[in-house]
């Protein structure tokens, strides 16, 4: 009981962060962070029975500043490409400035099952309402430009607009996990998806 009391919630998730900035994700293990605190494995999960419930604590505060990045750089658009444009560009630099962060935000927890188990519906409410908040931004700009949108819903082309998004960072971070640099530069290959996404969609059939 002396090592759980030396340790928190919120201590475990800084020393979490600490682990992936230094090592990247493949370190972030419960021995490392026990090692990391000074205390035993089982310290560690006594606060976090897996590691699904670490990712979430981890990732829900820099899933809220993605929001609100992406939130800020939609407010001064005035049209339905360009806060497509604002959204995707906002998105990719925000996350190509934090490799490590993308991947324990969008990639690690692929690899847990206990993701989809008992409960988890109660530990991803808190993520769902972060990411309605930016997709509602991006809604409602895009349901403002019918000139834009035609007949097509505006919730889905914001979603798919973030699909897009975080597609194009995750092969920017497989190749740089690789060292293989990628055959055209990033910045022409972001300057082709804004101009694929800000073309006005096909009129939905």
């Amino acid at each position: 009981m002396a090592g759980r009391s030396r340790v928190t919630r919120e201590s475990i998730v800084e020393h979490a962060r600490r682990i992936v900035a230094e090592h990247g994700t493949a370190a972030l293990t419960f021995q490392a962070l026990a090692g990391a605190l000074g205390v035993t494995k089982q310290a560690i999960i006594y606060w976090y029975p897996n590691k699904w419930e670490l990712i979430r604590d981890f990732s829900l505060p820099e899933l809220r500043a993605e929001a609100d990045v992406l939130i800020a750089a939609l407010a001064p658009t005035t049209s339905g490409a360009a806060a497509m444009e604002s959204f995707v560009r906002a998105l990719v630099a925000h996350h190509l400035a934090d490799l490590g962060r993308f991947r324990m935000l969008y990639l690690a927890p692929q690899f847990d099952e206990r993701a989809a188990g008992p409960g988890a519906g109660e530990l991803l409410a808190p993520i769902h309402a972060a990411t309605s908040s930016m997709y509602g931004a991006l809604t409602e700009k895009l349901g403002a430009d019918k000139g834009f949108t035609g007949d097509n819903d505006a919730r889905q082309l914001a979603v798919a607009a973030h699909m897009a998004g975080i597609g194009f960072i995750t092969m920017v971070a497989l190749a740089d996990s690789m060292d293989d640099p990628m055959a055209h530069r990033i910045d022409a290959m972001l300057d082709a998806l804004v101009a694929l996404l800000t073309r006005a969609p096909a009129v939905a059939q």
